[in-house]
């Protein structure tokens, strides 16, 4: 039985990242072109320094490129390395962002922290409480709702950041390092969130790691080497059967 194809959610073309001049130039990223599908789980390997940092902030409209385009669903947000939309509202509704610590406001609950970005979106008090703590619940954390960071575990405050990421329903979903500071066990748990994510929201995931104990979890495995990307012939068992 042959598998449908799945819609392409994020198309990258050439994107490049120069740094600096002449003698100080430095080619971050070198032109790179991928696509990622709705419901797959990529990770990103490579050494420190490789670029894949650099990749994953561009992506996530952070960083802008040098030159090149990127078209997230049907909206061309970057053509020929300038913005024709607005980058912040593309980021708010489009991709959520795990990075390796989970930069967690140390004011805020649990709760609060993931409720903030839907009610950023414009969604309502009442909606934002009821979908935040239905996250957080579904991620083993209801008895932590009323919790500060600072009382969570570093698992526990990595949960509630990937709440925060995900519950608006991104498109894209880009994770820079989330298991490094996690046991293996727990870094695991985390890969496993994000499959389920990917394939019960028909987001696209982009992990970059270093941690290849998870690679049987993800559909496709990119690698990056002195600025340039290319892709492994073979993932692990994270695919659709």
């Amino acid at each position: 039985m042959t598998t449908p194809a799945r819609e392409t959610v994020l198309h990258a073309e050439n994107l490049s990242r120069v740094y600096g001049e002449g003698n100080m130039r430095v080619e971050a990223l070198k032109p790179t072109s991928f696509a990622a599908r709705a419901g797959e789980v990529m990770a990103i390997l490579g050494p420190s320094g490789s670029g894949k940092s650099t990749l994953l902030t561009i992506l996530g409209l952070i960083n802008p490129p040098t030159t090149g385009s990127l078209r997230i669903g049907n909206v061309q947000v970057i053509e020929n390395g300038q913005p024709r939309t607005s980058l912040e509202r593309q980021r708010r509704q489009q991709i959520g962002f795990v990075f390796q610590r989970s930069n967690l406001i140390p004011f805020l609950t649990a709760h609060e922290n993931v409720r903030l970005s839907l009610e950023l979106d414009g969604v309502s008090s009442s909606e934002s409480r009821g979908r935040a703590r239905a996250m957080l619940e579904n991620l083993g954390l209801g008895k932590r709702l009323d919790s500060l960071p600072a009382r969570l575990s570093g698992g526990e405050a990595q949960r509630v950041a990937i709440a925060r990421a995900l519950i608006h329903q991104p498109s894209v979903v880009l994770a820079d390092e989330p298991t490094a500071s996690l046991d293996s066990g727990r870094g695991r748990q985390v890969m496993e969130l994000f499959r389920d994510a990917a394939h019960s929201q028909g987001a696209a995931v982009l992990v970059v790691t270093h941690d290849h104990r998870t690679l049987d979890l993800v559909d496709r495995i990119l690698e990056m080497e002195d600025g340039t990307l290319t892709e492994r012939a073979s993932a692990g068992t994270g695919a659709h059967t």
